[in-house]
């Protein structure tokens, strides 16, 4: 599905977590080879996955972006935002950030 870009906005969680880093690197990147992979958002165009990848087209001046939607109970979106970033390289900082909210959905010593 294409959406306008000025429709999208970031997931309040994610500014909890993340850091918004080397977007240069990736907006030279989408700027030779395209948007490789589609954004991931809620039924309220929240970016549940790809908010560099939105910070980038928007200093790119992209107008449309292809986006996935994805109908995710509220509760759910901070498993489901961390789960999307897990390959992602990340600061110390951000790795306690995701501990913190994955204690609230795996009890301590429970097999993942």
């Amino acid at each position: 599905m294409i959406v306008p870009v000025s429709s999208l906005t970031h997931h309040p969680f994610n500014a909890e977590i993340y850091l918004l880093s080397d977007l240069d690197t990736l907006a030279n990147s989408i700027n030779e080879v395209g948007l490789l992979e589609p954004l991931v958002i809620n039924k309220k165009k929240e970016v549940i996955s790809g908010n560099r990848r939105l910070e980038a087209l928007r200093r790119l001046k992209y107008k449309e972006a292809e986006v996935v939607v994805r109908d995710i109970k509220k509760e759910d979106e901070p498993l489901i935002i961390i789960s999307h970033n897990s390959q992602r390289i990340k600061t110390a900082r951000e790795l306690l950030n995701e501990i913190k909210v994955l204690y609230k959905y795996y009890s301590v010593g429970q097999r993942i």
